[in-house]
């Protein structure tokens, strides 16, 4: 569900030049909505990489502990590509 919903976040990404939409549904969730929801989502991940530490600390299989391993790379991956992909909307609007 979190990737899925990554995905979404990584193809609907704003440039630094959009205005806001309040014409229709469609327009006003893509152009308000989904900037408003992106920094939840990024918590949201960044405490699913904390539980996944934990989890990885208490692991005793090796196995185990590698996966683990993997799935917090490809989290935090994911995490520095969301934020390189929307910086420069928010760049935009916090300046």
């Amino acid at each position: 569900m979190l990737l899925v919903l990554g995905f979404i976040f990584l193809i609907f990404v704003q440039d630094k030049n959009t205005e806001l939409i309040l014409d229709n549904a469609l327009g006003t969730i893509l152009t308000l909505g989904v900037p408003a929801t992106l920094p939840i989502y990024l918590m949201v991940l960044l405490f699913d990489i904390v539980m996944v530490a934990v989890r990885l600390s208490s692991s005793e299989s090796s196995n185990e502990k590698l996966f683990f391993k993997r799935v917090i790379f490809f989290e935090i991956s994911f995490v520095a590509i969301i934020v390189y992909a929307w910086l420069p909307y928010f760049a935009g609007v916090f300046t």
